[in-house]
């Protein structure tokens, strides 16, 4: 055996074990396999305090890619300034190759409407392309609450090109969520008052009604529902589980 190879994991037996854990067990288990390959993506949105704090906690010394697409609210660059001071996070910020401007009269001002996909694709998948090839592992704060399309995501799942995505509060709820921050003393993004539930770009986000999925606001009336940054995986992980279940009752 090659003494530098990176351990074989059986990620559907490790998903599976870890439904039991807690998420800092769970994000503490990503850091020990994982190591400086792990990579850590956070968005600074609603909720997103209390997998920051997580991190803070299990590896203080990696640091939190920060993606600043350029379209962002106000609001949430001054969030991600006060978490980082707070929590003593290292920040590693992260831009599109164009910047907003030069993007928007290329492109049209109404790109965003007109072509959600494309959009998200050149700010948002392709910024963090050479992460993601560099990464081994890559953590994300998806939670099955969070509306439907999310309401199959495991603790662990193997993705396109071999990287293994970690959601180590995929069982969390809402109401975890915030009970988590209110007991670590961890501010809230400012825009939860105004009942942004799932913060993105600016011109891409809304607040969202009652009755309405967490994430209602986003891309709303366009049909668009993820990015692309992690629905491809999970997509892949819902075809493979109904096949082999398929398999199994032949």
């Amino acid at each position: 055996m090659n003494p530098g190879a990176p351990p074989v994991l059986d990620v559907e037996v490790e998903s599976a074990r870890l439904e039991g854990a807690t998420p800092e067990e769970r994000l503490a288990f990503a850091a020990e396999v994982f190591g400086d390959a792990l990579l850590f993506t956070s968005s600074f949105g609603a909720g997103s305090g209390v997998l920051l704090h997580l991190w803070s906690k299990v590896a203080p010394h990696l640091p939190v890619v920060f993606l600043d697409t350029g379209f962002l609210f106000e609001e949430t660059l001054r969030y991600r300034d006060e978490l980082t001071a707070l929590l003593g996070l290292k920040v590693e910020t992260v831009r599109p190759a164009v910047g907003r401007e030069v993007f928007l009269s290329a492109h049209g001002a109404d790109i965003m409407a007109r072509d959600p996909d494309f959009c998200c694709r050149h700010n948002k998948v392709e910024p963090l392309a050479p992460y993601r090839a560099r990464a081994r592992a890559w953590v994300s704060g998806l939670r099955r609450d969070q509306s439907a399309e999310r309401g199959a995501t495991p603790i662990l799942e193997r993705a396109e090109g071999g990287i293994v995505k970690v959601y180590p509060l995929a069982t969390m709820t809402a109401g975890d969520v915030e009970r988590y921050l209110a007991d670590h003393g961890i501010p809230e993004h400012p825009l939860r008052a105004r009942r942004y539930l799932s913060i993105g770009c600016a011109p891409c986000t809304r607040p969202v009604a009652e009755g309405e999925d967490e994430r209602a606001g986003r891309w709303a009336g366009t049909g668009k529902t993820e990015c692309g940054l992690h629905s491809p995986a999970r997509e892949a992980y819902l075809r493979e589980r109904a096949a082999r279940r398929a398999a199994e009752g032949s």
